[in-house]
């Protein structure tokens, strides 16, 4: 009855009250989750998820102390109605992991000043105690918590809490859009309780797998990594990436993020050539080759019909000159190249020179054969002439 009386004093205080409170999506809320974020990553460490029932709780409390300063200036983190964060957390229905106690695990800073954000976590870093909550590794989400009094005093309250089976992913560490549908998965791990509890809340993970759908029946599982490559469908437009954590029990949890690709291809490769473009328009997968890539020469023009012979070597003339009988003129292009004239034929003699040529010889050919056929009967005529030797007769 206590608390319900306080709750709804806080509510008519907030209202009549001269101070300026900060929705969730004011810019002052979004800087700051990107100041702890980017100090966190300087460390190599995840970023955290903004968690709206911490933030919730964070805006609670800062808008209470605007409105009503600290009512014990001994403890910053107690409120006009005499709660603390871990009351102002289970208010909100968030179900953190408790300690071995039963307490809520979370934590929360708070600073207030008339300086900027930059002031502020000038300070958390350079206090031990500050300083674990945003290099934490146990807290896995963080609320925020933006205030202002009249007098222009800020008030800043950051609340860090960590859920079972609650592990978020950053796509390309929590950017809003890619240029690219290759990008990096940043995981978290259960590190507040890394043995898990019973049979639903999984420990300390030790394998993932991922999908571009809530569909796991083909997707492998693979080590754990706080960091891991994915590639994006090439369709522009909003993605989810999905992925699926698994402790040493067999117990799995499942987390999801988004990420917008800014500018996508089908991709199925277009006929036309590919032109050159940063991922937004991806090149189109180029045709593969034929094993014979030489192109085919060109073809080269047929040769002329122009003729120019070698020149014959000359021919001493014979005693008796052949006169080359006359022949029509040539009147188009040689169709033959290695085409070489042929001696003209030798010019008949005259009629009258050939008969009487021809008669002579005949003579002459009877002649002699005729001498040939008599010359043995003048041979044995001349032998039966002559006388006889005495001496040369038989006794």
């Amino acid at each position: 009855m206590r608390k319900t009386s306080c709750i709804v004093a806080l509510a008519i205080c907030l209202l009549i009250a001269p101070t300026s409170i900060y929705a969730q999506e004011s810019p002052l809320v979004a800087e700051w989750l990107a100041a702890v974020n980017q100090a966190r990553l300087g460390e190599s460490f995840a970023p955290y998820a903004l968690s709206p029932q911490l933030t919730t709780a964070a805006q609670r409390h800062a808008a209470d102390v605007a409105t009503n300063g600290f009512t014990n200036p001994g403890d910053v983190h107690q409120g006009s109605d005499g709660t603390h964060e871990q009351e102002r957390v289970a208010a909100t229905g968030y179900t953190a992991w408790t300690w071995n106690s039963g307490g809520l695990i979370v934590d929360e800073n708070m600073w207030s000043g008339h300086g900027t954000i930059d002031d502020a976590m000038a300070f958390f870093l350079g206090s031990t105690v500050h300083r674990s909550n945003i290099f934490s590794t146990r807290y896995r989400e963080i609320g925020i918590g933006v205030a202002s009094g009249t007098d222009g005093t800020y008030y800043y309250v950051l609340v860090f809490g960590v859920r079972p089976n609650v592990l978020p992913i950053f796509v390309n560490d929590g950017a809003a859009s890619t240029d690219s549908p290759e990008v990096a998965i940043r995981l978290t791990n259960e590190e507040a309780r890394p043995d898990g509890e019973g049979a639903g809340k999984m420990g300390r993970a030790v394998e993932i797998r991922i999908s571009n759908q809530r569909d796991w029946d083909d997707q492998p599982w693979q080590p754990w990594e706080p960091l891991v490559p994915w590639t994006l469908p090439e369709v522009a437009g909003e993605h989810a990436v999905y992925v699926q954590f698994r402790d040493a029990a067999g117990r799995t949890a499942e987390s999801v993020d988004t990420i917008v690709l800014e500018v996508g291809v089908s991709v199925l490769p277009t006929s036309a050539p590919p032109s050159p473009t940063p991922e937004p328009t991806a090149t189109p997968i180029p045709p593969t080759l034929e094993p014979t890539a030489t192109p085919e020469p060109t073809a080269m023009p047929e040769p002329t019909m122009t003729f120019t012979p070698e020149p014959l070597p000359t021919v001493e003339p014979t005693a008796t000159p052949l006169v080359p009988a006359p022949s029509p003129p040539v009147t188009g292009p040689t169709l033959f190249p290695t085409w070489t004239p042929l001696p003209p034929p030798v010019s008949a003699e005259e009629p009258g020179e050939s008969s009487l040529t021809g008669w002579l010889a005949l003579a002459a050919a009877l002649q002699g054969f005729v001498i040939i056929l008599a010359l043995p009967f003048i041979l044995r005529r001349g032998r039966e002439a002559q006388p006889i030797d005495a001496s040369d007769t038989a006794t």
